[in-house]
């Protein structure tokens, strides 16, 4: 027996509106930890001599994050390193 043209009209907007909130819901998640990323990162890139406005490079979904730590890790400091602690 299969189902009615009504019933599986029903299912599929079920579904679609369950795939809409999982994607909403993963946006904001996204958002919310860019959030609390860029606040430290901000500081860091101004104490290290860089504009704090690369700490939003965060946003960027994948690479962002990846492109922030590379510039702090590779590129010369323009404040200069901070001297070793003994």
């Amino acid at each position: 027996m299969s189902p009615s043209p009504d019933e599986m009209a029903s299912l599929v907007t079920w579904v679609l509106a369950l795939g809409s909130l999982t994607v909403a819901v993963m946006l904001v998640s996204y958002v919310l930890v860019s959030l609390v990323l860029i606040i430290p990162t901000w500081r860091i890139c101004t104490r290290a001599g860089f504009s704090g406005a690369l700490s939003l490079f965060h946003l960027v979904p994948f690479i962002g994050s990846f492109i922030v730590m590379g510039m702090l890790a590779f590129s010369t400091w323009p404040a200069g390193e901070a001297a070793p602690r003994r």
